[in-house]
């Protein structure tokens, strides 16, 4: 028994330097400010927001655009990046952990030039449509496509993108989310692989946007949800949607009435089609990501009807 207990004694001291080394109480966020080509940005102010305000706390990017914080408490944070002569950028609503390294490289688009609210250039396509659609423009950084707008068959949904169109409210908006196999997790059979990209208006005229509309539903519309289809985005409510429409990349069933992706069974409002310029969706659906969210944020220059 004596020689059991002296080993016992003996093992004590050993167990010890086995044990786990306690986690880090805070969070790190680390990454890059680039421009368009990849070249980084340096002197952008970014900002860690949190709340109280007091909490905020602001760095500098270095010369080679990097910026680190350290020691981010727990919690849900918005990171604003803002550099004289470039649209400024911010990612909301980011949970931090405890122990958590977040790497956000963001890309930063320069401001409009002088004048680029002035009369808008020719269209550069020809299309003859059936009656009721309206052919519209969108050019991106990333090159320029194009839609039909169907005012025949989803008159609200349409009439409601058309005015945003006419306000000029999508120029220097953004394309801000794109889903695909590599950063969307499916959940069969209601929520199957969706790829998508999805845009909004000009972020600092969210202000002037109009109220949101009753949702027109694809079993009275007839426009279901297959690739290439525009569509209105909608919060869980059905009759939510505003300004933000998205483009499907693949057939989406599940998207139209009585499908369940929504868990209402109410689907989406479909209201257009691409013309042309499918392979530029794309482009922009391959972008680097963090998340759904687009790491750099393409920037719509403008949105304009085709005469």
């Amino acid at each position: 028994m004596s020689h059991i207990l002296r080993v016992a004694l003996l093992l004590v001291p050993v167990l010890g330097l086995q044990q786990a080394t306690t986690p880090p109480a805070t969070a790190e966020l680390t990454g890059r400010v680039i421009d368009r080509d990849g070249g980084g940005l340096p002197d952008v102010i970014v900002t860690l927001e949190a709340l109280p305000p007091a909490a905020n706390r602001s760095i500098v990017t270095g010369s080679d655009g990097t910026y680190r914080f350290g020691k981010v408490g727990p919690g849900t944070y918005t990171v604003r990046f803002d550099l004289k002569g470039f649209m400024p950028y911010s990612r909301a609503r980011l949970p931090f952990t405890a122990g958590q390294t977040r790497v956000m490289t963001v890309s930063l688009e320069a401001e409009p030039p002088a004048g680029a609210d002035g009369p808008r250039p020719a269209p550069d396509l020809k299309v003859d449509l059936p009656e009721g659609e309206v052919a519209v423009g969108i050019e991106t950084s990333l090159g320029s496509f194009y839609i039909a707008v169907d005012t025949r068959r989803a008159p609200v949904t349409a009439s409601n993108f058309l005015k945003y169109v006419d306000a000029g409210l999508y120029d220097w908006g953004r394309f801000h989310r794109a889903t695909r196999p590599d950063n969307y997790t499916p959940s069969p059979p209601n929520r199957p692989m969706m790829n998508i990209i999805q845009g909004g208006i000009n972020p600092a005229k969210r202000s002037e946007g109009f109220p949101a509309i009753p949702l027109e539903r694809t079993n009275v519309t007839g426009i279901t949800h297959v690739t290439g289809v525009v569509s209105m985005a909608r919060g869980t409510s059905a009759d939510t949607a505003t300004s933000d429409f998205f483009i499907l990349l693949d057939d989406q069933p599940s998207l139209d009435y009585g499908g369940l992706r929504f868990d209402d069974g109410q689907g989406g409002g479909a209201f257009g089609r691409v013309l042309s310029g499918l392979d530029v969706v794309k482009k922009i659906q391959q972008q680097p990501v963090d998340g759904q969210n687009l790491s750099a944020p393409v920037t719509i220059r403008r949105v304009w009807r085709l005469n």
